[in-house]
């Protein structure tokens, strides 16, 4: 029993160190990419952040073998970008380069390298950043063989929950806390996507009674999925201008506006279901986790462009993502700074710019060509870095009961935890030698025999 004890005290400690560091691997981020790029300068802007949302596409859901939609309108494919798609990349890669022209400078070189395009790994969203970057340095006097292909990288992530880190995607998914709270999120208890859904059904009920005898819409048996499948082709046929040839709407008769009202309306809902459902209450922390490894490399760059030397200073960088990232920017920029939230239509982009005036640098938020936010570039970073880092601790905490500052709580309580087991073992070792289990005797300074009790 005492070498048992013994050493089980050391096993206990050899285990609390070994799953400090398995912990810490766990927590670990994947390296995000290194690659740098940009040249020439201008007299204000010096780095340019583009993030942007894919350009129309088919539906990624609900077709079926045929790749035909509820509507029953065929595409080539599930989640491919349609020409019209395309045209939409390319005219604003042309918008940008006109816009950034002496940032850019006029050509590419590949060998420099500088201009770096990260996209998710959909075919839809590379094929995006290809269309905006072909835009960008479309040379009209050139055919298409030999107009310049700048190439766009994967972002180095797994999984298309884009760039949520591998430790977040697992451990979260998993944790029993964090599905209990997100399941306390009843869809009858957000006030204001209720009252919408109200309203949507009430608006466009007529649509969903002739709809309904249709598949696979009718196995499915509330509105906001309902509505959620709906929406998400009728956008795709609103933008290839199908909806104009669709059965049930030559029936309805709706005109070009009542066309537009229903797409505007899809749209709000698209953006409804990421702020009040897959981002609301504590499921608000995950945005600035999602986008972390994608916000480190624009700060680096950044940094870069204020501190580093012509030669390595990168001055453009796009990522091509979807609504997903496009609300998780809007929902930490909203919860910092106030800005307000924005519908998500294809094409959708965020830019961020960063200027320098009387050596002091600012950053400036665009989204979709309207400006909503000046403010200076430290103090910016800060927020969103300080944001990022409490909320992973707080996630951390949620789901382990610990942060991750608090590995020294495990040692402490396994180096106590040590120490009891050794000093019962050291207490059972001199009582098996100094003590009878029956009885024993003592001699008194008398020199007289008594009899002492086996007594603890």
């Amino acid at each position: 029993l005492n070498i048992l004890l013994m050493n089980l005290s050391k096993y206990i400690i050899i285990l609390s160190l070994a799953n400090i560091i398995c912990l810490r691997e766990k927590l670990k981020i994947v390296n995000t990419a290194k690659d740098l790029f940009p040249e020439e300068d201008t007299p204000n802007v010096i780095f340019v952040f583009s993030h942007m949302k894919h350009g129309a596409s088919s539906p990624c859901y609900g077709l079926n073998d045929y790749y035909a939609d509820i509507f029953e309108q065929q595409w080539k494919g599930y989640c491919e970008l349609t020409n019209k798609g395309f045209l939409q990349l390319f005219k604003l890669g042309k918008i940008f380069k006109q816009r950034y022209d002496q940032l850019l400078n006029i050509s590419y070189d590949p060998d420099i390298n500088k201009i770096l395009s990260y996209a998710s790994k959909e075919n839809k969203t590379l094929m995006s950043s290809n269309a905006l970057l072909y835009g960008m340095f479309y040379n009209n006097k050139k055919p298409k063989e030999e107009q310049i292909v700048v190439p766009t990288r994967n972002f180095k992530k797994i999984e298309d929950y884009d760039l949520i880190p591998i430790f977040y995607f697992s451990d979260i998914n998993n944790c029993k806390g964090w599905k209990n709270q997100v399941n306390k999120q009843n869809l009858n208890e957000i006030k204001e996507l209720n009252d919408f859904i109200s309203r949507f059904v009430y608006n466009y009920g007529n649509v969903f009674n002739i709809f309904k005898f249709k598949q696979p819409i009718t196995k499915i048996d509330n509105w906001f999925d309902k509505i959620n499948l709906f929406c998400t082709s009728f956008i795709s046929n609103y933008y290839d201008e199908r909806h104009k040839k669709i059965d049930m709407f030559e029936e309805l008769k709706y005109s070009e506006e009542q066309f537009y009202d229903l797409y505007y309306d899809c749209n709000t809902f698209n953006l409804y279901k990421y702020i009040y459902i897959q981002y609301n209450g504590e499921s608000k922390k995950i945005p600035p986790l999602i986008l972390s490894d994608l916000l480190g490399d624009m700060f680096n760059y950044m940094d870069l462009a204020i501190n580093g030397t012509d030669k390595d200073t990168p001055k453009f960088l796009s990522y091509m993502g979807h609504d997903s990232t496009i609300a998780a920017m809007q929902v930490i920029l909203n919860q910092l700074f106030s800005v307000p939230y924005k519908l998500m239509p294809f094409g959708s982009n965020q830019i961020f710019l960063l200027f320098k005036k009387d050596n002091k640098y600012e950053i400036q938020y665009f989204y979709n060509d309207k400006f909503l936010l000046k403010m200076d570039y430290n103090e910016f970073k800060n927020s969103i870095q300080t944001l990022i880092e409490s909320n992973k601790n707080d996630l951390i905490y949620f789901c382990r009961g610990f942060q991750i500052k608090d590995y020294t709580i495990i040692v402490l309580i396994s180096t106590i935890l040590a120490l009891i087991i050794a000093n019962i073992s050291i207490c059972l070792y001199h009582r098996n030698i100094f003590c009878d289990k029956k009885k024993y005797m003592s001699i008194e300074p008398t020199g007289k025999s008594v009899e002492i009790k086996n007594e603890v």
